[in-house]
């Protein structure tokens, strides 16, 4: 699990195509703080697990499904990414509970200084409300509208510059990781005519 609160920016300085994954090395400095083999480090809102290290990089397998689900392909090789360990059960959750599956991409189509408007397809958006969670490429970040297939979100200075969103540009795509209580709920739905507060008490919301 993670916050998805970016710890710092790495950068992709390798990616090998083997038979059934891809392997990426990124740069990297503060996550390696206490690494070992097979720790996990959200990498632009992917759960990868180190398979290897230095006091500069770390080394991650990403297999081929989840290269078809994310944006990750060889033009991620020399960009920069945002980092971030997986977080301690007894450390504070200032984003939200972020699980590194990532659901979908989306697309930037617009940018107004601190405001990024996203297009994606319909089976992520449906799952994306108004002043609810999502993550963007592994931050943790406030929707400020929905429409359709379309939502911004609205950056605050400090986020927008301790992260990757300050080199996003019109027509980059971004990992999305929706809320996971959206999908709990459905699934518990799914079978009923009827949504109301006694049942979502009932079921732990």
């Amino acid at each position: 699990m993670f916050t998805g609160i970016s710890e710092e920016i790495g950068e992709v300085v390798a990616f090998t195509q083997k038979s059934d994954h891809v392997s990426v090395e990124v740069k990297a400095s503060k996550v390696l703080g206490g690494i070992n083999m097979g720790d996990s480090i959200m990498t632009d809102g992917v759960c990868l697990t180190v398979t290897s290290f230095t006091d500069k990089s770390y080394t991650a397998d990403i297999m081929n499904e989840s290269l078809k689900v994310t944006k990750f392909d060889r033009s991620i090789l020399s960009k920069k990414v945002n980092l971030e360990r997986a977080m301690r059960i007894n450390s504070r959750l200032d984003g939200h509970i972020v699980q590194g599956h990532v659901d979908g991409k989306g697309s930037i189509i617009a940018i107004n200084k601190n405001v990024f408007r996203i297009k994606t397809d319909r089976e992520v958006s449906k799952y994306i409300v108004k002043k609810g969670s999502v993550a963007i490429d592994g931050i943790s970040l406030t929707v400020s509208m929905v429409d359709k297939d379309i939502f911004e979100v609205s950056l605050i200075p400090e986020t927008l510059e301790a992260t990757t969103f300050k080199y996003k540009k019109i027509n980059d795509s971004v990992n999305i990781e929706t809320d996971i209580i959206g999908r709990y709920i459905e699934k518990l739905t799914e079978d009923k005519e009827r949504v109301d507060k006694n049942f979502l008490l009932e079921n732990g919301f």
